[in-house]
C-alpha cells in the first residue's frame, strides 16, 4: 500500500477533523460521520474543481468529507476490500476485488468527475458510453479479409499506483503531489488498479491513451482499421498484414501460428502493457471471424452456437430446472457435483443465465429478431414472473389472430377480400399493405408479425410457389411448427390442391381448404379455431 510522506504528521495536525474515537472495553471503535452517497453540488459545477487540486484537504472538500475521515478511510481502516475468485469458462480464475462501502462511496463520487475529463478516442469502444460498446467495436471490422486479435495481459493490474498518480499529476488534472497521491489511493488497491472498482475502467482508458495514439499511427501507416475494447485490441485489413504487425511461423504439422510482429509488440511494451500471447489469433474471411464475441464476416451477428445453446437451456428448463441448474453450476463454475447443495437449488441461477443470454441477443439483433422472439415466447410459457424486458412482450405476442401470406398476384382477388371479411368479424388480421409503413424494415416487420400471429393463412397458388417472399414466410411458419409441435399454418389452395401440395412436400400431411369464392366458409372455420 502506498503511503504519502508524513501521513502520521498530517493525521496529527488534523485531529479536529478525525472521526470520533470511542472506547469499547479494552479496545476502541471509530464513529464516522455517515458518508453521503452523492455530491450535493451538481456534476456540472463540480467537474472542473478536480483540476489543479493541491492538498489532501482539497480532495476532501471536493468529495464533501472531513479530511481526517478521508485519510482514516484510506490509510487506517482495516479490510478496505473483499477479495474473491470467479471461475472463467476456461477454468482459470479471475480475481475480483470489491471495495468496502466507504471506499466504494468515494470512488462513485469521484468517478464521474474523472470521466468528465476523458476525451473519448475514436478507436476506443470500451467503458465510454456514448453509444459505443461491443457492437460498435465489432462493426468496424465487418466484411474484412483479415482480422487480427490481441489481448493485453492483466490489463487493470498492470496499471500500478505510480502510473495512476502520474495521470493525476499530468494534464488535464494538473494536481499537486499530495492531492494526486490521495486520489490515486482512492482508486488503487495493493498498488494497482483493482478489478471491481468503479473508477478502474476510466483510469485504464486514461492509462492507455498513449497506446491508442501510437496504434492509430501504425494503423494509418499500413492502411489498417484499429479498435480497442478494454484489453481487447483488434486490427483488420483487406490486404495481408505486414510482418512488422503479424509474424507467421510454420508448425511441424504444416499449419501456421501467428503472433504480433516486432513493431506492434514493442509499441505495446513501450506503452506499459504486455501481450497475452495465448489469446493472439489471425482470422481469414474463409473462417468465422469474431471480434469481442460477435461474428463479423458479413455483418455484426451472434454466433449461431450461442442461439442454439440458449434454446437448449430453455428446453432443459422445461424438463427439469433443478437438474439443469446443477449441471450448469458444475460446468460453468467448475464445482464438483458432490459439493453442490441440491436442497438450495431453486432454478434462479439458471434462469438468470438464460435471461442474460436473451438480453445479449436482444442488444445485438434487436427486439424484432425472429429467433429472439421465439425464445422469449417459450420462456413466457415457463415463467409467470420474468424480467420486465421479457414481460412486456406478453402483450405483444398474439397481437394478430391471422397473418395472410400471399403473392401479389393473389392480393386483389383473394387476400384483400379475405382480410376485409375477417376484420368485419372482429378477427385481428395482418396483411402487409396495411401494416407495413413507409421506411419500415420488410424483413423485421414480417418476422415479428409471423411471431405475433396465432395462425397463418397461406394462400398457395401457381403464382405464390414461384415467388421467394411467400415461400420464405411459408418455410418460417413450418419451421416454427416443427419446433413448437403446435398447428399454426392453414393452407388455402387456389386451383388443384393435390398438384400444388406435391410441389411443397412439407405440406404433404396438412389438411387444406380449397378457395372457391367461399369466404364465408373460410371465415367460419377461422372463428371455430379461435374459439
Amino acid at each position: 500500500m502506498e503511503i504519502p510522506l508524513n501521513i502520521d504528521k498530517i493525521l496529527m495536525d488534523l485531529k479536529s477533523f478525525e472521526p470520533e474515537k470511542i472506547a469499547s472495553g479494552k479496545t476502541h471503535v471509530w464513529k464516522n460521520p455517515e458518508l453521503s452517497h452523492s455530491l450535493t453540488r451538481s456534476e456540472t459545477t463540480t467537474k472542473d474543481k478536480i483540476v489543479g487540486l493541491q492538498a489532501a484537504r482539497d480532495v476532501a472538500d471536493l468529495l464533501e468529507i472531513p479530511v481526517g475521515q478521508l485519510l482514516y478511510i484510506l490509510y487506517k481502516k482495516s479490510n478496505p476490500y473483499r477479495t474473491f475468485e470467479v471461475k472463467k469458462k476456461s477454468g482459470k480464475s479471475r480475481i475480483i476485488e470489491s471495495p468496502n462501502s466507504s471506499i466504494k462511496i468515494l470512488q462513485n463520487k469521484i468517478r464521474p468527475l474523472i470521466e468528465a475529463h476523458y476525451r473519448v478516442k475514436k478507436p476506443v469502444h470500451g467503458f465510454v458510453g456514448e453509444g459505443k460498446g461491443i457492437i460498435s467495436n465489432a462493426n468496424q471490422h465487418k466484411k474484412k479479409n483479415f482480422v487480427f486479435n490481441i489481448d493485453l495481459k492483466d490489463f487493470f493490474h498492470s496499471i500500478h499506483f505510480g502510473r495512476v498518480q502520474g495521470i493525476f499529476r499530468s494534464r488535464p488534472f494538473n494536481m499537486g503531489l499530495p492531492a494526486a497521491t490521495v486520489v490515486a489511493q482512492i482508486c488503487t488497491y495493493k498498488g494497482r488498479l483493482p478489478q471491481g472498482a468503479s473508477t478502474s475502467p476510466v483510469i485504464s482508458n486514461l492509462a492507455a491513451t498513449y497506446l491508442d495514439k501510437k496504434l492509430v499511427k501504425i494503423a494509418k501507416r499500413f492502411h489498417l482499421t484499429y479498435t480497442r475494447y478494454a484489453d481487447d485490441i483488434t486490427f483488420s485489413s483487406n490486404k495481408p498484414f505486414p510482418r512488422s504487425i503479424v509474424e507467421k511461423d510454420k508448425l511441424e504439422d504444416g499449419n501456421y501460428s501467428y503472433k504480433a510482429g516486432h513493431l506492434l509488440e514493442q509499441t505495446i511494451k513501450d506503452s506499459g502493457f504486455e501481450i497475452n500471447h495465448n489469446k493472439t489469433r489471425l482470422q481469414h474471411k474463409s473462417q468465422r471471424q469474431e471480434v469481442t464475441g460477435l461474428v463479423v464476416n458479413e455483418g455484426v451477428n451472434i454466433n449461431r452456437r450461442f442461439i442454439r445453446k440458449t434454446r437448449a437451456m430453455i428446453n432443459e428448463w422445461e424438463k427439469d430446472i433443478k437438474s439443469a441448474e446443477k449441471r450448469f453450476i458444475k460446468i460453468r463454475y467448475h464445482i464438483d457435483s458432490s459439493k453442490i447443495e441440491e436442497n438450495k437449488l431453486d432454478g434462479s441461477i439458471f434462469k438468470r443465465a438464460i435471461y442474460g443470454n436473451l438480453s445479449f441477443i436482444k442488444m445485438v439483433k434487436g427486439e424484432e429478431h425472429s429467433p429472439y422472439l421465439t425464445l422469449c415466447k417459450k420462456v413466457l410459457e415457463l415463467d409467470s414472473n420474468p424480467p420486465d424486458f421479457i414481460k412486456r412482450l406478453k402483450s405483444v405476442f398474439d397481437m394478430y389472430d391471422i397473418f395472410i401470406c400471399h403473392a401479389s398476384e393473389d392480393k386483389e382477388k383473394i387476400a384483400l377480400p379475405l382480410h376485409r371479411e375477417l376484420e368485419a368479424k372482429g378477427v385481428r388480421t395482418f396483411i402487409d399493405c396495411f401494416e407495413i409503413k413507409w421506411g419500415d424494415s420488410l424483413v423485421s416487420k414480417i418476422n415479428t408479425a409471423l411471431q405475433k400471429s396465432k395462425f397463418v393463412i397461406a394462400i398457395i397458388s401457381e403464382d405464390s410457389i414461384k415467388k421467394s417472399w411467400p415461400m420464405k414466410e411459408l418455410n418460417a411458419v413450418l419451421s416454427a411448427e416443427i419446433n413448437s409441435e403446435e398447428t399454426k399454418l392453414l393452407p388455402l389452395m387456389v386451383g388443384d390442391g393435390g398438384a400444388l401440395i406435391s410441389k411443397i412436400p412439407l405440406l404433404g400431411d396438412k389438411l387444406f381448404v380449397i378457395y372457391d369464392d367461399n369466404l364465408e366458409e373460410i371465415v367460419g372455420k377461422v372463428e371455430g379455431l379461435l374459439g
